[in-house]
């Protein structure tokens, strides 16, 4: 079992790696699912019991620990 350090190190690792990929969602002209507008945001803000007004790397970092749980 990872500790909290571990777990938040493998988050910034995905963050880095994803990096790429939600930049091509963005120039393609739609939006990544943890961005404002975008239908999918809300459903798992629902799921996860969050605000509507949290930051994107919050929300990320939500759901990404949530399987550590």
């Amino acid at each position: 079992m990872l500790d909290a350090q571990e777990r938040e190190t493998a988050f910034q690792r995905h963050l880095k790696m994803s990096a790429n990929y939600f930049a091509a969602i963005n120039e393609a002209g739609d939006l990544a699912w943890f961005e404002d507008g975008h239908p999918r945001r809300y459903v798992i803000l629902s799921q996860l019991g969050l605000d509507d007004d949290i930051e994107e790397t919050d929300l990320r970092r939500a759901l990404f620990m949530r399987r550590f749980r």
